[in-house]
């Protein structure tokens, strides 16, 4: 199974490959760059004939702390030009490794092997890489794409059901946002690691968000914009955080559920919170957040939201199942009712 991406001036592929197959394309000129996750996981990993850089799991490493650590490794390791940079993990490490590989040396090759089905089906395609600031997620970063995408989705089977769970809340969004015929399978199904046509529904998704970025590859139309349903307040609930306790397709369950009660206080959809809930709940996705949330600092997190042009909060909202567009200038003081009373 194999989707072609033709995106800005590159183009290249994300197919189905075996992780072990991966592995040996690795050459000494080249760098992986993963996790101690994957690495505990995957003894194979140590046996690569490249050099092998290593970062603790979770959120907290899409830092510049950490990718200052990742590009002093590399070159102690006299890493050239000619070597290509692995990232084998998740979103994190994909999101700190394309950032890595876009920067040093002016930009190196790079290759994305995504191992968790939230990275399978978005942040491993569409080229965006970065980092994390205490300002917001996402907001240092490039438009850099791959030279190609890796999936094995028998790797899935080594996730906790946890980390599973939080990559369908992508899956969910590309439901919402474009493919109704994808909610009706989810509806039906409750999908697991095991399921037989999970590989179908992660290259579902992967066509969706290639179409999109192909049509918006720098988010000048505001096309591209729509992948974002549910971010704008997930990124702010992470920034609260501080990254801790709280998984992105967490964060942005709850978003969607809180984006949809937006766009019904705008008039702009007669969707409602309980026609969008039942899905988040059969993945165990939280609909609203389990503890306190200081609503005066989430506002001013979304309105430094990366969307943002200065007018109001910007957020991509449902208008109907399959449609979705980008609204600016948003008043906060209606955001910030709305998030009360559904939060209450």
């Amino acid at each position: 199974m194999q989707v072609k991406v033709n995106s800005g001036s590159d183009h290249y592929s994300v197919g189905a490959t075996q992780f072990d197959k991966i592995l040996e394309q690795v050459t000494h000129r080249d760098i992986v760059i993963t996790d101690n996750n994957l690495t505990a996981c995957y003894p194979s990993l140590k046996n690569i004939s490249g050099n092998l850089i290593t970062i603790p799991a979770g959120e907290e490493s899409k830092s510049f702390d950490q990718y200052e650590k990742v590009v002093e490794q590399i070159f102690q390791s006299s890493f050239l030009r000619n070597g290509t940079i692995f990232a084998i993990g998740g979103g994190v490490v994909g999101d700190l490794a394309g950032f890595v590989a876009a920067t040093v040396h002016r930009g190196v090759r790079f290759v994305q092997v995504p191992t968790s089905l939230l990275a399978m089906v978005d942040s491993s395609v569409g080229g965006k890489v970065g980092i994390d600031l205490r300002h917001g997620k996402n907001l240092l970063g490039s438009f850099y794409n791959p030279a190609a995408v890796y999936i094995d989705p028998a790797v899935l089977q080594t996730l906790p059901v946890e980390h599973f769970q939080n990559g369908m809340a992508e899956v969910i969004k590309y439901g919402w946002i474009l493919d109704t015929e994808l909610l009706e399978i989810l509806n039906q199904e409750t999908l697991t690691a095991t399921s037989r046509n999970l590989q179908e529904i992660v290259f579902r998704c992967v066509a969706l968000k290639c179409d999109v970025v192909e049509e918006d590859f720098t988010e000048k139309s505001g096309l591209r914009a729509i992948l974002n349903f549910g971010h704008t307040v997930g990124h702010a609930l992470e920034a609260q955080v501080k990254y801790k306790n709280l998984l992105h397709g967490q964060a942005i369950a709850i978003g969607m559920v809180a984006e949809v009660a937006i766009a019904n206080e705008l008039g702009l959809s007669q969707l409602r919170t309980q026609d969008i809930e039942p899905l988040f709940q059969q993945y165990q996705l939280p609909i609203c957040p389990t503890s306190h949330v200081n609503l005066d600092q989430l506002i001013s997190l979304m309105l430094g939201d990366k969307k943002s042009t200065g007018n109001g909060i910007a957020m991509s909202l449902v208008l109907e199942p399959g449609q979705c567009k980008l609204v600016d200038n948003i008043d906060p003081a209606l955001v910030r009712r709305v998030l009360a009373n559904i939060w209450s």
